[in-house]
């Protein structure tokens, strides 16, 4: 474009920053040679090639920069100042035309993605509501033993899910099951939701934990079309006796925590993720539980909860938890587990909710 012809040009190397966001926007640049990436809060919204124009709007408003552009590659650019911008712009209509064209241009493709992105927290608002209509409105009440759970929310919607299930016609039997689908958004809550109206039909059937995720593997595995996979920790709790069976599908390993001698255990099932492979074989285990003695399910959104340096808080930090005192209930140990998470994230921003439930056979009165 002749336009140029007299214009004051710039070359700048790779990494390079053209233009900074927040900083007072009083030059526009059309590149020449090059490519730009453009970001806005550290999130990549655009990528300039030769013949792109930037920062056209500080001409007009004054305003500080909105974005951020920095070199890909070493660029060559055209530089005009305010006094050059409006004086073009009265001098040569073609080039008031084609700025136009750039923002409109711009402004109809933002306006398109901030609909995309309604529809987005649409469909996680959506999703929510459905991850939490799958949540127990409370704990089974069971003679000797108590049940407490807690659970946090990311921003995304994610795939948590923990129930109990007693059948009717047997009060002393409590089914428990913790299960996290790798997946977000509301695909992976539709998915948890099938998942367990499964396991809800196969307690009340009877089946045993290992035969019950066998028949969920199998299911999953029908519908071809789904690239979801899941998690789960299947137990089954005998209160008459004491005794926990389980089985586990690819899930975290509970913390088995003993009274009367404070040592942890975890309670290893080997299994692999639902929906990985056709074959799921059972692993059923059992442990019996003493009064007094403990049993943490959780998710790994615990354990894999980040500080501001980037840190997990990691298996060691909830096992220090757990060992760190002799608990007088489930509530006290959940209660511990998710203020030692939040006093470690220190407010950094999670991706992806957290589930603990905690299991208490109750010590003689």
């Amino acid at each position: 474009m002749a336009w140029f012809a007299t214009e004051e040009r710039l070359h700048l190397p790779a990494g390079a920053t053209v233009i900074r966001e927040g900083e007072p926007g009083d030059t526009m640049f059309v590149l020449v040679q090059g490519e730009l990436s453009v970001t806005v809060k550290g999130k990549p919204i655009d990528y300039l090639l030769p013949g792109s124009v930037l920062g056209e709007m500080a001409m007009l408003d004054s305003r500080s920069r909105s974005a951020t552009a920095v070199a890909v590659s070493a660029v060559e650019l055209v530089r005009f100042d305010r006094a050059r911008f409006l004086e073009l712009v009265r001098q040569r209509p073609e080039f008031a035309a084609h700025i136009m064209n750039i923002m409109s241009v711009r402004t109809r493709r933002l306006m398109e993605e901030e609909v995309k992105r309604q529809r987005m927290e649409e469909e996680l608002v959506i999703g929510r509501r459905i991850q939490l209509s799958l949540l127990p409105r409370g704990c089974p009440q069971v003679t000797g033993y108590q049940f407490a759970a807690g659970y946090r929310a990311a921003h995304e919607v994610g795939g948590d899910l923990y129930d109990f299930i007693v059948p009717t016609n047997d009060p002393s039997t409590v089914h428990l099951v913790i299960a996290d689908v790798t997946g977000k958004g509301v695909p992976a809550a539709l998915y948890m939701a099938v998942s367990r109206t499964l396991l809800h039909s196969y307690a009340c059937d009877g089946y045993s934990p290992g035969e019950a995720l066998r028949r969920v593997n199998d299911f999953i595995r029908q519908d071809a079309a789904s690239p979801l996979l899941l998690s789960a920790f299947y137990a089954v709790l005998d209160a008459d006796i004491g005794r926990l069976t389980y089985a586990n599908a690819g899930h975290n390993a509970p913390i088995h925590l003993r009274a009367a001698t404070g040592e942890m255990e975890l309670l290893q099932s080997r299994g692999l993720l639902l929906g990985a492979f056709a074959t799921f074989l059972p692993d059923e285990q059992t442990c019996s539980l003493e009064p007094g003695d403990f049993v943490v399910f959780f998710t790994d959104g615990i354990t894999e909860a980040r500080n501001g340096d980037g840190g997990f808080f990691d298996d060691e930090g909830l096992e220090a938890v757990v060992r760190s005192q002799s608990w007088s209930s489930a509530e006290e140990l959940v209660s511990a587990i998710v203020s030692a998470v939040d006093t470690f994230a220190a407010g950094a921003a999670q991706a992806d909710d957290f589930t603990v439930v905690v299991l208490q056979r109750l010590p003689p009165a």
